[in-house]
């Protein structure tokens, strides 16, 4: 079996046509797609994986990684920045790890931030590779590999972290990044959730998530459920299903690194399992989704609100 597929020399646009405007505002974003894929039938392969998932009922776990995850396993780097940036940087990381009482950390949106004790990583380092294994057989897993100074400077120790794990990305397990908000996002944005039990995993924030189950609704979903994750440490919480009493059509897990710990933790749940991330926060208001690429399609872009016609629910 090949240990690289993907082509690190070869750049290439993303393919997401609903997202015209919000190219034309951000530019256009590559990524590192397959050798001997392009990328529109690289995107059309995920969806139509996604959408056999969704109606076959199956457990199918999705994962994604970014700068997030990439730092929790490597530790940040300053490499790619220089003089007064470089400094100031890390100036600002001493400062942050002081105040966080730890090396990691992971900031979203304000209010939140993911942190882990020091004694604490090396363990669930370990363990988080262990999880991303369990996913990349049974699912998907989809790295933020693009020539980004984001992330740029991780991936290939990160491939080869993968590799040395018997974590092999393949034709099959490896899709990009931001397939998911363009996926669910995009043209699908108006049908995707038309009647479907929706469960979401993620961190008790009571005015986004009062609004993230209104546009739900108003996008057609049948129900939308809750289960609430610890707000700073979700790589440690146990899932207890028990209290999870209506069968979802979909779970979407917002958890920052400890979404992987948890995915494999939802397989008796035998649905389609998505680590989402900043969808749950773009999905509760649209000022949000404008703020991050592919998550504004160009049917909503120009508006205030998530406003649905009528017909579509019907």
């Amino acid at each position: 079996m090949k240990k690289n597929i993907i082509d690190f020399k070869k750049p290439k646009m993303m393919f997401a046509p609903e997202f015209n405007l919000c190219s034309k505002k951000k530019g256009d974003f590559y990524f590192y797609k397959p050798k001997d894929k392009s990328s529109k039938n690289w995107y059309l392969d995920f969806e139509k994986r996604i959408k056999y998932q969704i109606k076959k009922k199956q457990y199918f776990p999705v994962f994604r990684m970014s700068d997030g995850e990439f730092i929790f396993l490597l530790s940040r780097r300053f490499g790619h920045l220089k003089g007064i940036n470089k400094l100031i940087a890390i100036f600002q990381h001493i400062k942050r790890s002081l105040f966080y009482r730890s090396q990691f950390y992971s900031s979203g949106r304000k209010g939140y931030c993911e942190t882990y004790s020091p004694f604490d990583l090396t363990t669930l380092r370990k363990q988080f590779l262990k999880d991303v294994k369990k996913i990349s057989r049974m699912g998907m897993i989809c790295p933020n590999y693009s020539p980004d100074d984001l992330t740029n400077f991780y991936q290939k120790d990160i491939l080869n972290l993968l590799n040395k794990n018997k974590i092999i990305l393949t034709d099959r397990n490896y899709f990009g990044y931001y397939f998911i908000s363009i996926f669910f996002l995009g043209k699908n944005l108006n049908t995707v959730f038309l009647n479907k039990k929706i469960l979401f995993i993620t961190s008790n924030m009571n005015v986004r998530n009062r609004n993230l189950k209104k546009n739900l609704i108003k996008f057609g979903a049948k129900k939308v459920d809750f289960y609430y994750t610890s707000l700073n440490r979700p790589m440690k919480d146990m899932i207890d299903l028990k209290k999870i009493t209506t069968k979802p059509d979909i779970v979407f897990v917002a958890a920052g690194v400890g979404s992987s710990h948890i995915l494999v933790q939802l397989k008796k749940l035998k649905c389609l399992c998505v680590d989402c991330g900043y969808m749950v926060d773009a999905l509760s208001d649209i000022a949000l989704a404008k703020k991050r690429v592919f998550h504004l399609n160009d049917i909503y872009y120009e508006k205030k609100n998530y406003t649905i016609k009528q017909e579509v629910i019907n």
